[in-house]
C-alpha cells in the first residue's frame, strides 16, 4: 500500500517497528550497565572479571570554587545575557526596516509564546486567570499547567518595580547569572576548571539557550538545578532538600533532584560494603541524620497538586488540560520519537527544521554521551540525563524539546569532558553551536515556529 506521496506504508511501518525495537534494547542496555556499575560503587566485592570491567575508568581531580571565579561567571554571564538582548535588537530592525526601537518594543520582543501566561499568573493569581475552551464549553482554569514558583518569584520582585514584565527579567537574569555560578561551581569542583569553563562555553552556545533571557522557567529551573548538584557534590544534604522543594515547586522535574543526591549518597557511603564489613548500622545512622533530608524534595510537587485541588477539586486536573488544550499526554518515549519521525514523511518546512530535526538529533546526542558515560562519568550525572531525557520525551506532539533539553545540564559537562583533550574539535563543535544559536535565534526574535 502507498500514499499519494509515494510512501510504502507497510516499509514505514516495519521501520517504525525496528526503530522502537532498537531503542527499547539501548535503554536496557544503558540502565542495566548503569545499575551494574551503581552495585559495583556502592561497594560489591570486585573479585569478578565482570566487577572490573564496569568499574568507572575517568578520574578527575576537582578544584575549589574560589571567590574570584564567581566574580569572573557573574560579570561573564551578565556580559553575555545584555549581548543576546542587544543582538535580538539588531536583528529585529534589520528584518522589520525600522529605525526606532522603544524599551515597549524591547518588553514585548520577549513576550511570546507562554510568557504572558506566567504575567497574567504572577498578576492575577491561578484562580482569576481561566479561558472558555471549545471542548468543554465553559471557562477552565486552563493555567495550572503552569507550575507557580516563577510566576511567585516575578509578583515577589515586582513589590520593588513597577512593571510584572520587568519584574520578569529580573527575575530571569538573576536566576541565569547565579545559576552560571553554581553550575560553574558544580563542574569545577567535579572535574576541574579546564572541563568546567569549557561546559559554561557550550551551555552559553547551545543553540536554544537563548531562552534563558526570556520570560520562561529556563533561567530559574538552572539556577536552582545548579545549586543542586553543587550542594550535592558538597555534601550539604539539608541544602539539597530546601533547594529541591523549589526546584520541584518549578518543574515537575525538580524531583529528580532526590534521585541525584541518592545516587550520589549511596556511591559515597557504600553499603554494600558497610554491610560485608558488619558497619551497617552506622550507615543507617547516617541515612536517618543526613539523607533523609533529601525527601524534602517532592514536597514542591506536593504543593503543586494542592494547588490544582484548591482551585478544581482535582489534584490532577493539570492533566486533563495537558491532554485536551495542550495534546499532550504521557507515552513511553519511543513512541515520542517514532511520532517525531513520522513527521519527516512530509515535504520540508520551516517547523520540521526549527523543530523536530533538532528534536530527534538532541535525543541522539543523549543516548550517545549516556553510553559515552556509563564507564567514564559519575552515576549521578548520568542518572539525571537518563530520567531528565525520558521526562522529556515521554509526552505526545512534543514541540518544545530544544528549550526543554537546555537543562539537561550533564550534556555539556559529559561534552566538555569527552572533548578536553581534542581542542580543535571542541572550536569546530563551538563555531557549529555558534552558527546554529544565530539561526535559532534569528528564527525567535523573528516570529518563527520555537516554543
Amino acid at each position: 500500500m502507498e500514499t499519494d506521496l509515494g510512501i510504502d506504508l507497510g516499509v514505514k511501518e516495519r521501520y517504525a517497528t525496528t526503530m522502537t525495537v532498537f531503542m527499547n534494547i539501548l535503554f536496557i542496555l544503558i540502565t542495566g550497565i548503569w545499575f551494574v556499575r551503581f552495585f559495583i560503587e556502592m561497594g560489591m566485592s570486585k573479585e569478578h572479571r565482570i566487577c572490573r570491567f564496569f568499574q568507572g575508568s575517568a578520574e578527575y581531580k576537582g578544584e575549589s570554587l574560589t571567590k574570584k571565579d564567581i566574580r569572573q561567571v557573574l560579570l561573564f554571564a551578565l556580559a553575555i545575557r545584555l549581548l543576546v538582548y542587544f543582538a535580538g535588537i539588531f536583528i529585529y530592525m534589520v528584518h522589520s526596516h525600522v529605525t526606532v526601537f522603544s524599551w515597549n518594543d524591547f518588553l514585548n520582543l520577549w513576550n511570546r509564546s507562554d510568557a504572558q501566561h506566567y504575567l497574567d499568573l504572577a498578576e492575577k493569581g491561578y484562580a482569576a486567570c481561566t479561558e472558555v475552551t471549545e471542548w468543554s464549553g465553559r471557562e477552565e482554569h486552563l493555567f495550572l499547567v503552569f507550575f507557580p514558583l516563577y510566576p511567585w518569584f516575578i509578583r515577589l520582585v515586582h513589590l520593588f518595580v513597577n512593571s510584572y514584565v520587568v519584574a520578569a527579567f529580573v527575575v530571569s537574569i538573576l536566576s541565569f547569572c547565579i545559576g552560571c555560578a553554581f553550575f560553574y561551581g558544580a563542574v569545577k569542583e567535579e572535574y576541574g576548571a579546564s572541563i568546567a569553563e569549557k561546559s559554561l562555553i557550550l551551555l552559553m552556545l547551545y543553540p536554544f539557550s537563548f531562552f534563558f533571557g526570556g520570560i520562561m522557567t529556563e533561567s530559574l529551573f538552572f539556577c536552582l538545578m545548579s545549586a543542586g548538584f553543587f550542594y550535592i557534590h558538597r555534601h550539604k544534604w539539608l541544602g539539597v532538600g530546601l533547594i529541591g522543594i523549589l526546584a520541584s515547586l518549578c518543574r515537575i522535574q525538580g524531583v529528580i533532584l532526590l534521585g541525584v543526591g541518592m545516587v550520589e549518597f549511596f556511591v559515597y557511603y557504600q553499603p554494600l560494603r558497610m554491610l560485608r564489613e558488619k558497619q551497617f548500622k552506622s550507615f543507617l545512622k547516617h541515612f536517618f541524620t543526613e539523607a533523609v533530608w533529601l525527601f524534602l524534595i517532592p514536597i514542591g510537587n506536593l504543593i503543586y497538586l494542592g494547588l490544582n485541588y484548591q482551585i478544581t477539586g482535582n489534584a490532577f486536573q493539570f492533566t486533563v488540560y495537558q491532554k485536551n488544550h495542550w495534546y499532550h499526554t504521557t507515552t513511553w518515549f519511543t513512541n515520542c520519537v517514532a511520532e517525531i519521525v513520522r513527521y519527516f514523511s512530509g515535504q520540508g518546512s520551516d517547523t520540521m527544521l526549527l523543530i523536530w530535526y533538532p528534536e530527534l538529533v538532541l535525543f541522539l546526542v543523549a543516548a550517545v554521551l549516556l553510553l559515552y558515560s556509563l564507564r567514564t562519568q559519575p552515576l549521578k550525572y548520568s542518572a539525571y540525563l537518563l530520567v531528565y531525557t525520558l521526562i522529556n520525551y515521554s509526552v505526545t506532539f512534543l514541540i518544545s524539546g530544544g528549550r526543554y533539553m537546555l537543562n539537561a545540564l550533564p550534556l555539556f559537562f559529559f561534552t566538555a569532558a569527552l572533548l578536553d583533550k581534542h581542542k580543535m574539535l571542541y572550536k569546530l563543535l563551538c563555531f557549529a553551536l555558534a552558527l546554529l544559536y544565530g539561526i535559532y535565534f534569528t528564527a525567535f526574535i523573528t516570529g518563527g515556529a520555537i516554543y
